[in-house]
Formats: C-alpha cells, sequence, structure tokens
C-alpha cells in the first residue's frame, strides 16, 4: 500500500513539474510572439516611412518641374509682351513722326 502511495504522490509531481513545464512554455511563447509582433511592426513602420518619404519626394520633385514650367511660360509671355510693347511703341513714334510732318 505504501508503494501505491509512493507512486500517486510521485505522479501528482511530476505532474505538477509537467504543469509547471506548460506553464513556463507557455509564457515563453507568449514573450516571444510579442517580441516577433514588436518586429513586424518597426518592419512595417519603417517601409512605411520610407514609402511615404518617397512619395513626399515624388511629389516635390513634380511640383518643382511645374513651378519651373509655369515660370517658363510666364518668361516666355513676358518677353511676348515686350516684344509687342517695343513694336507698339515704334508704331506709336512713326504715327506721331507722321502726324507732326503732315502737319
Amino acid at each position: 500500500m505504501e508503494d501505491v502511495i509512493k507512486q500517486i504522490v510521485d505522479a501528482e509531481k511530476q505532474a505538477e513539474a509537467r504543469i509547471e513545464k506548460a506553464k513556463e512554455d507557455a509564457r515563453e511563447i507568449v514573450l516571444k510572439a510579442r517580441e516577433e509582433a514588436r518586429l513586424l511592426e518597426r518592419e512595417i513602420i519603417g517601409g512605411a516611412e520610407a514609402r511615404a518619404e518617397a512619395l513626399v519626394e515624388k511629389a516635390r520633385a513634380e511640383g518643382e518641374e511645374e513651378a519651373k514650367k509655369v515660370l517658363e511660360e510666364g518668361n516666355a509671355e513676358i518677353e511676348e509682351l515686350k516684344v509687342k510693347a517695343t513694336n507698339n511703341f515704334e508704331r506709336a513714334i512713326s504715327a506721331g513722326i507722321a502726324l507732326v510732318r503732315g502737319s
């Protein structure tokens, strides 16, 4: 009978040890999963930030290019207006001289 009780006690100790081991394994699994989740989160955030920076840089470059085009078009229009103004001024001078000579 003592052997049976001893076997039962040993079996209970082994069961408790297995339970504790399972609990410890579960804690380690949870900690590892949390760390992997943090690493994945950092990786995702880093990738998103890199993509966002690339998009901002692309938009900045496109904006600069568009501003350059607008400036070039504006300068061309100013040059056209200068030529027209000069021509109009010359015609006005010619017309004025013609009037003065004709008088």
